[in-house]
């Protein structure tokens, strides 16, 4: 494996690599960073090229006080590791980057598997209360009621309590949202993101595309599934049972049976 820091737009990103192979870029929910694919990156790397990055403001990578467009950082890791093209593999957040991307720069993009993906553009219905209750947290500078909102939301899922889930799995994700909540203070503000709205756009996509759900997500992460299956030509949409939105940590053995063969074809 080797490790580095890539110039983007003014920041530094930290990204690893290991494995031979075609390239396979994992690229992390809005939670965490790069650690939350460990379940995959060494499996994956035993047959493609895997790379996994911290995106800007997450993890080991700097956030500069300047807007930016995270699809933009992915071109500039990709330029600098001397990447011409890469099946992408995007969890929430990450799943937003690389269909940006993709719609950006559709010629460095071999396939792309979007797991519970985050959509720009696209409108959330149901995340009012998830909203006011982070804010109330912050307002209160309640860190641990501000990452326990999160883990309710995004690893128990709408329909389960935090007695119906993996313990360890949980205070795992725990220990990681704790340490991105620390570092996030002492880098301040977080910086103006520009998007796509690639809502409106999801026709234009042509790469090879895996959709993957968690059957425990949230409304609104099973209506952005149905749009990209109906509006990205020939998309195939799987479903992972008994798992919320982070699925890659929940369920590593269903999530590597779903999309490593998928990749094996492109």
């Amino acid at each position: 494996m080797t490790s580095g820091y890539a110039p983007a737009d003014g920041a530094s990103l930290y990204y690893e690599v290991a494995g031979e192979g075609s390239p396979v870029v994992l690229l992390h929910p809005g939670q965490g960073g790069c650690v939350l694919w460990d379940r995959q990156f060494l499996p994956f790397a035993r047959e493609h090229r895997v790379i996994r990055y911290d995106a800007r403001g997450f993890g080991r990578s700097e956030r500069p006080d300047a807007p930016f467009s995270p699809y933009e950082d992915l071109r500039a890791l990709l330029d600098a590791l001397g990447v011409a093209r890469a099946a992408l593999v995007g969890l929430s957040y990450g799943g937003l980057t690389a269909i940006d991307f993709a719609i950006a720069y559709p010629s460095r993009v071999s396939g792309l598997v979007l797991v519970n993906a985050g959509l720009s553009g696209y409108q959330y219905a149901q995340l009012a209360d998830y909203v006011a209750r982070l804010r109330a947290a912050s307002e209160r500078e309640d860190q641990d009621a501000w990452i326990e909102v999160q883990l309710e939301m995004w690893f128990d899922g709408p329909s389960r309590t935090s007695r119906q889930v993996d313990r360890a799995a949980r205070d795992e994700v725990r220990r990681i949202l704790s340490e991105q909540v620390t570092r996030n203070r002492a880098r301040g503000h977080s910086p103006q993101q520009r998007d796509l709205g690639a809502v409106d756009r999801l026709s234009e996509i042509r790469a090879p595309t895996l959709v993957v759900e968690s059957a425990l997500d949230v409304p609104d992460i099973h209506t952005i599934a149905a749009l990209l299956e109906d509006r990205i030509a020939d998309a195939t949409r799987v479903v992972i049972d008994n798992a919320a939105h982070l699925v890659t940590v929940e369920r590593p053995d269903e999530f590597a049976a779903a999309v490593l063969p998928f990749l094996r074809g492109l």
